[in-house]
């Protein structure tokens, strides 16, 4: 079996390569030669820097984008019609290239796509749904898209796994110097009002600072409404209470994550993302929004230490709790490192993966078993 897997947004491409490659199976990965910062292997894996890339890589010139075969799409295409591949799994748009290439491929749902671009009124936005419709099977991680799937009409060949990840996140003790007596917030979410919803936290947290001065935020340098989100912070009780970071390699999260008492995800899309389950690894409570409906068709439970909140007064009340008992956040990063451990098992997902690249193949659904539970 011979997979090429097409796409790397949020390093999900090369995580699930890399871990099907360590259970024996032909995988090669399609990267852009000039990868934006978020679908660069380097920004997970620093070390590739000096030690180059694994040979399983195939690039593509994405610089090229004038009219002729050199153009970049031409190349994505002529890789996957290559006859030394069985399958495909297309990440977020590459779908649209896995439909013209006549191989059978999977459609591999990374994040707001689904959301947004399968419902647009454009070209774009309907070849991307007509790309749905051609794959064999259609693979999302994020329980809101359930809802998303049935208004499709492609329930019936969609198949929930999530991506396995290879670096092993986990609980660290990190000296805190200068912020010893804080509390300390760590949101390392873009800064995305119309999906995430970020003001809420915001507003929330200024709230906090009102009354009290043993706050410190964490906030990452990024995402379309940075500016207003600056203005909000830097203005009033809250102007000495928070810091930017820049966007973070692996090492940097995992420092910031254990470094924290609270994570601060999103309030918009309703699903735990790689932000939330690498918190979760960290023994680290999360503050979010969830869709609870969906979360429970894909998963038994929800961890107590998922606080699922909605609104500015309920992030307020729950941080408020949170501060003025330390020891719950322990208890509630410990609820979350047990569940992560059962519900994201990298063996168990890689495996998974293996058996949709060979159902794919097959056209065969069924050897997936359950569609929609994971374990």
């Amino acid at each position: 079996m011979k997979i090429l897997i097409a796409g790397n947004l949020a390093n999900m491409g090369y995580e699930i390569a890399k871990a099907m490659r360590k259970k024996g199976v032909d995988v090669k990965l399609l990267l852009p030669k000039y990868p934006k910062k978020y679908e660069d292997p380097k920004n997970m894996y620093p070390e590739l820097e000096q030690e180059g890339f694994p040979d399983w890589i195939v690039r593509y010139d994405n610089h090229e984008r004038g009219f002729g075969l050199k153009n970049w799409k031409f190349q994505v295409i002529k890789e996957m019609r290559k006859k030394e591949y069985d399958a495909i799994i297309a990440l977020t748009e590459f779908s649209i290239f896995a439909m013209l290439s006549g191989k059978p491929y999977g459609a591999l749902s990374t994040g707001s796509d689904m959301r947004e671009l399968s419902f647009e009124r454009t070209l774009k936005g309907f070849l991307y749904r007509l790309s749905y419709k051609k794959a064999r099977a259609v693979i999302w991680g994020e329980p809101d898209k359930f809802k998303l799937l049935k208004k499709l009409g492609i329930l019936k060949k969609s198949i929930f796994t999530t991506a396995p990840r290879n670096i092993d996140f986990k609980p660290q003790k990190i000296e805190r110097d200068d912020l010893k007596n804080k509390f300390v917030i760590f949101h390392p979410v873009s800064q995305d009002w119309r999906l995430k919803n970020n003001q809420k936290f915001l507003y929330a947290f200024k709230k906090i600072c009102d009354s009290r001065d043993d706050v410190h935020l964490i906030i990452s340098k990024r995402g379309s409404d940075l500016e207003k989100a600056t203005k909000i912070l830097s203005e009033g009780s809250s102007s000495d209470k928070f810091e930017f970071v820049p966007p973070l390699n692996t090492n940097d999260l995992q420092y910031y994550y254990n470094l924290a008492d609270v994570i601060v995800d999103q309030f918009g899309i309703g699903s735990i993302g790689m932000i939330t389950v690498e918190a979760m690894k960290c023994a680290k409570p999360v503050i979010l929004e969830i869709d609870h409906e969906s979360f429970r068709r894909c998963y038994s439970y929800i961890s107590d230490g998922l606080i699922n909140v909605n609104s500015e007064d309920k992030i307020y009340n729950e941080l408020i709790k949170l501060i003025e008992n330390p020891n719950l956040c322990d208890d509630l990063g410990t609820k979350n490192k047990k569940w992560v451990k059962e519900n994201w098992d990298n063996d168990k997902l890689s495996e998974r993966y293996i058996i949709i690249c060979k159902a794919i193949i097959e056209n065969n659904l069924t050897l997936v078993g359950d569609p929609i539970k994971l374990f």
